[in-house]
């Protein structure tokens, strides 16, 4: 069975599985890719130059003449609020790939020039050695993104596995970080242009990247529900009080702070399939989230 049928089949909720990061890096790679982009030896030898950064690599089909590194990185406000990331950008010149990835990481002596560049990364999974599912489904739906019009500014990748193969198609939206599920046409459009209520598509939600686990991502999502798009604009920062308790402090245009607090508790624990083969050769499992006793804390 394909990963997504089953996933659609069983309603498997994507919320909490978009992971955590301090950043992305893209990086132009010619197709085609190994299962696992880390065994491209060019990326392999960055391995001393990303340790300890925390962030997640991507590879990205290229699209230009010029070679280009992609990184999105920092942006934490006072009190480690999330609002998104700094994009930098970088081309490689003379195949010198390390010298282009220090620039946009903002390496002193580099050696390369990055500058930054307002703009934002259309990611969409097209990974079809990882995953049959983003390999057909993925792709698919990459090639038909480029008859929409989309918001300037946006740039269209297909890109390395993103996680949660099984919710394919999935995006990635930079420099906010969002993940989604289930995409098509109608979701990348409402999402890149923040059209109609966000509660209508929040189902889809995989989550923030840019926020610390799955429980704070879920509570997210009900934040969302009620806030709607501008959400994703707010700094924003959440963390688990303990026994399930976690909470989110959401700034606000007029200087003040909300406080949402939900208790957040596992759910079902499900198989993560490898596409293609019996749900029975799972090698994986992930925990589904439920929110309850969601509710805006009086400030003290």
């Amino acid at each position: 069975m394909r990963c997504n049928a089953w996933a659609r089949a069983e309603g498997v909720d994507p919320i909490g599985s978009a992971g955590s990061y301090l950043g992305f890096l893209l990086i132009e790679i010619p197709l085609p890719w190994p299962r696992d982009i880390n065994e491209v030896p060019e990326v392999a030898g960055l391995a001393d130059l990303l340790d300890g950064r925390h962030l997640r690599v991507q590879a990205v089909v290229p699209d230009t003449g010029l070679r280009r590194v992609v990184a999105h990185i920092g942006s934490r406000s006072e009190g480690n609020r999330f609002s998104g990331f700094v994009r930098r950008e970088a081309v490689v010149v003379g195949g010198d790939l390390r010298a282009a990835v220090a620039a946009a990481l903002d390496e002193p002596g580099s050696g390369a020039g990055a500058t930054d560049r307002d703009g934002r990364d259309l990611l969409v999974c097209t990974h079809g050695k990882r995953d049959v599912c983003c390999g057909s489904l993925g792709t698919d739906l990459a090639v038909r993104t480029r008859a929409l019009d989309l918001p300037d500014g946006v740039r269209r990748w297909r890109t390395s596995h993103t996680g949660g193969h099984r919710f394919a198609p999935t995006l990635v939206v930079l420099p906010e970080a969002t993940a989604w599920a289930f995409a098509d046409l109608d979701l990348v459009s409402r999402v890149l242009w923040r059209r109609g209520a966000a509660a209508d598509v929040a189902d889809r939600y995989r989550g923030c990247a840019g926020l610390r686990g799955p429980r704070v991502q879920a509570l997210e999502r009900e934040v969302l529900r009620i806030i709607g798009w501008d959400l994703f604009d707010r700094p924003r920062a959440g963390q688990e009080l303990g026994d399930g308790l976690v909470e989110m402090q959401v700034d606000n245009p007029d200087g003040t702070t909300d406080r949402w607090r939900a208790a957040v508790t596992p759910g079902r624990i499900l198989p993560v399939p490898d596409c293609m083969h019996p749900i029975g050769e799972a090698k994986k499992s992930e925990t589904e989230w439920v929110v309850r006793d969601f509710s805006l804390v009086s400030p003290p």
